[in-house]
C-alpha cells in the first residue's frame, strides 16, 4: 500500500513537472514492462526495444489529462502488454502481406533454369490460391494490392467499415497464406 501512495505522488509530482519524479515513474515503467515481456517469453532482440516503448506509451499518456490509475503497476502492465500485442500484430501483417505479393523475379543478371523454374511455380501456385479465394476477400486484396487503396478507401467503394476490411483482409491474406503452405510454398522463403 506504501508502495502505492509513492507512485501516486510521484505522479502527482510529475504532472507538476518534477523530473525526478518522473524519471522514477519512468524506471518503474521500465522495470514492469521488462518482467512482463520476460515473462511472455519475448526474444532478448525485442525486449528491450519494447520496454522503451512502453515507457514511451506511458510518458506520453502522464503527460496529457488523462486520470490517475487506481492501480499504477497494473497500469503499467498493460500498457506494456498492449505495446507487446502491437508488435505481434505487426508482425503477423508483415508475414501475411508477403503472402499476396507476386515473388519477385530473380536479381542476379542470367537467373539459372532452377531458380526461373521456382519462381514460375510460386507465381502458378500464387494464382491457383488466389482464384480460390472467396470472392469478397479477392475483391478486397486486389483493391489494397493492386489498386493500392488503403483500408478507408477499401470501406468507402465496398459500402462497409474499416474494422471490417481489416478483418477481410487479414482473413484472406490467412487463407493466401495456408493454400500456399498446403502446396508446399513457405511464402517467407519464396524466391
Amino acid at each position: 500500500m506504501e508502495k502505492a501512495r509513492s507512485l501516486a505522488n510521484a505522479w502527482d509530482s510529475a504532472r507538476r513537472g518534477d523530473a525526478a519524479a518522473r524519471a522514477e515513474l519512468a524506471a518503474v515503467a521500465h522495470e514492469v514492462a521488462r518482467h512482463e515481456l520476460a515473462a511472455r517469453r519475448v526474444a532478448p532482440a525485442d525486449a528491450e526495444d519494447l520496454a522503451q516503448e512502453a515507457v514511451r506509451s506511458f510518458l506520453s499518456y502522464l503527460a496529457g489529462p488523462g486520470e490517475v490509475p487506481a492501480e499504477i503497476r497494473a497500469f503499467l502492465k498493460w500498457r506494456a502488454l498492449g505495446v507487446l500485442s502491437d508488435h505481434r500484430k505487426r508482425r503477423r501483417s508483415r508475414a501475411m502481406e508477403t503472402a499476396y505479393e507476386d515473388p519477385p523475379e530473380p536479381t542476379v543478371e542470367h537467373p539459372g533454369p532452377i531458380a526461373l523454374a521456382v519462381a514460375g511455380q510460386v507465381r502458378e501456385a500464387l494464382a491457383d490460391c488466389r482464384a480460390r479465394l472467396a470472392p469478397d476477400a479477392r475483391a478486397v486484396l486486389a483493391l489494397r494490392y493492386e489498386g493500392g487503396l488503403d483500408a478507408g478507401g477499401i470501406a468507402a467503394q465496398l459500402g462497409v467499415t474499416r474494422n471490417a476490411i481489416h478483418v477481410r483482409t487479414f482473413r484472406a491474406l490467412a487463407a493466401l497464406r495456408e493454400c500456399l503452405v498446403k502446396k508446399g510454398i513457405d511464402p517467407e522463403d519464396a524466391p
